[in-house]
């Protein structure tokens, strides 16, 4: 299976929050990282949006 990367405007959202809130977790975020999220620990599915801002990441799937 291929999965695709998507820009989620969700997810954006949700790395907006974190970082204007200096931590790291949101309920929209499956996964989120401060620096790059390790590809390894995501799930091989078909579509994973992906949003930052600054160094914070949220993955949505």
């Amino acid at each position: 299976m291929t999965t695709t990367w998507y820009t989620s405007p969700a997810a954006t959202a949700a790395a907006r929050r974190m970082a204007d809130a200096d931590t790291v977790g949101d309920p929209a975020c499956s996964m989120a990282a401060v620096g790059q999220p390790d590809p390894r620990l995501v799930p091989r599915i078909s579509r994973i949006g992906i949003g930052h801002h600054g160094t914070y990441w949220c993955l949505v799937w």
